[in-house]
């Protein structure tokens, strides 16, 4: 068959077309794979890899003074590390460091310096009123006045900073240090205020929303009000907008409470962390008696723990005295059967459990610093000489246990540890209630009035 030379021509012109196509194509595949590299490339460079996952930080130890007693009160230093079985709200916790410590006797004798006594009497005048003044000074002269020596040395320090008087043996001057101590009161539009609010009714106000605190305000508010003109007398059934008005008037005072107290709780810690720094310098025995009324910590809670902690870890023991003695009610002065007295007899009523709760709240950081520290913890005794000698002695052993709570949140939350023996043969064993686990200020205020005082809250009748 012959071909013709268009049909030559034709044919050889689709050849050329089909190499074009190819060509075409084959370009166009690589061009695609060409950017599909380059994506990948691109993709790889930017590709960030995720930041390694931080460990999470390792709670933080916790130590503990433990005190064990025989049965005639003896302290005992003859244990070992496995003797002690140690719970952190009712979990077990190992116990990681371990040491024993034995507290050396008193030798007097001036020509040995490092056998002699040193005991800081530390005052809380910053809590103090005119009476608590006479009566801690009083007894505590009655008390070591006669102690005072070249052996037995004695130093007297105030919360306030203003009375100072370094260790000395000499007894003129320590009445005369004792004579100077005086009280720092509140401020007078704290204590004229409407209502006079206490510290520990403002603390519930303010971080526990507690509704028995809220209503003896309220009534003390409408009482105050009409009784002294400082405003208009509170209507049977306030509007809600007079409410929320009222509301507002009370957590302003509540928070001036909350600041005057405050600055003088800090302050008492702060000069007692002084106290420790300078005692550390000392030889053994040494310890610090603090005679205080008690405060509340509120936000300071965690600084307390610290501060024994601190205390601890210099072996430096604590022994407090609370000097409120024990707690008096308030008397009912209303008479029965009137109107408004089963009100005002409710009020009363609900005013006596708030004194009740308050007590134990502004006790609880003399109890840490004591029991921390091996120290003796003296409360509800009217007789103050008696207090100072029960206060006074120092055990002759004590342990240290050191952990890692296993679970702990920053929270604020208030942790109940409990130590025992795994053969208690008949001993007994003092040691912390526990701690505060790290948490804003405001987290460990709530923790110090709710979770630590659940007891209390719980026995509360609340009323309508």
């Amino acid at each position: 068959m012959k071909i013709s030379g268009n049909m030559l021509a034709a044919r050889r012109c689709g050849m050329a077309r089909s190499v074009i196509l190819g060509c075409l194509a084959s370009a166009m595949l690589f061009a695609s794979a060409a950017a599909g590299a380059q994506r990948n490339r691109t993709s790889r460079a930017d590709y960030k890899r995720p930041a390694p996952r931080e460990r999470a930080t390792p709670a933080p130890p916790v130590q503990l003074t433990v005190v064990v007693r025989n049965r005639e009160g003896r302290a005992v230093g003859s244990l070992r590390e496995s003797d002690f079985r140690l719970f952190d709200d009712g979990r077990y916790q190992r116990i990681t460091d371990f040491a024993s410590s034995l507290v050396p006797e008193p030798v007097v004798d001036p020509k040995a310096p490092w056998t002699i006594r040193y005991t800081a009497l530390y005052f809380d005048d910053l809590h103090y009123t005119f009476t608590d003044t006479i009566r801690v000074t009083d007894s505590a002269y009655a008390t070591f006045g006669p102690m005072v020596s070249h052996g037995n040395r004695f130093g007297v320090f105030t919360a306030s900073g203003e009375i100072t008087l370094d260790f000395t043996g000499n007894h003129e001057k320590f009445h005369q240090a004792l004579l100077a101590i005086h009280p720092h009161l509140p401020s007078p539009a704290t204590a004229k205020a409407c209502p006079a609010l206490t510290d520990y009714q403002a603390y519930l106000l303010l971080y526990v929303h507690d509704p028995l605190a809220l209503k003896v305000a309220l009534y003390d508010m409408e009482h105050c009000s009409s009784r002294d003109g400082a405003g208009d007398p509170v209507s049977a059934r306030p509007s809600l907008f007079e409410m929320r008005r009222m509301k507002a008037v009370l957590d302003h005072q509540a928070g001036k409470v909350i600041e005057e107290d405050s600055a003088r709780s800090n302050q008492t810690l702060a000069s007692l962390e002084k106290l420790i720094g300078k005692v550390s310098t000392l030889p053994d025995p040494r310890s610090i008696i603090v005679a205080s009324p008690g405060f509340l910590t509120g936000t300071l809670g965690r600084r307390v723990d610290e501060l024994a902690r601190l205390a601890t870890r210099r072996h430096i023991i604590v022994n407090t005295l609370d000097t409120t003695g024990f707690v008096h009610q308030i008397s009912f002065r209303g008479t029965p059967g009137q109107d408004g007295s089963a009100e005002a007899e409710g009020i009363n009523d609900a005013k006596n459990e708030m004194l009740a709760d308050r007590a134990g709240a502004t006790s609880d950081p003399l109890a840490d610093l004591a029991t921390m520290t091996g120290g003796n913890f003296v409360a509800n005794v009217d007789d103050l000489d008696m207090g100072f000698k029960m206060a006074a002695p120092l055990p002759a052993a004590y342990y240290v246990l050191g952990y890692r709570p296993s679970g702990l949140r920053p929270n604020g939350r208030f942790h109940s540890v409990r130590v025992t023996l795994y053969r208690p043969r008949r001993m007994s064993v003092q040691a912390p209630a526990g701690y505060f686990a790290p948490g804003t200020p405001e987290e460990i205020a709530a923790s110090s009035l709710r979770d630590r005082h659940s007891r209390h809250q719980a026995r509360r009748v609340r009323r309508k």
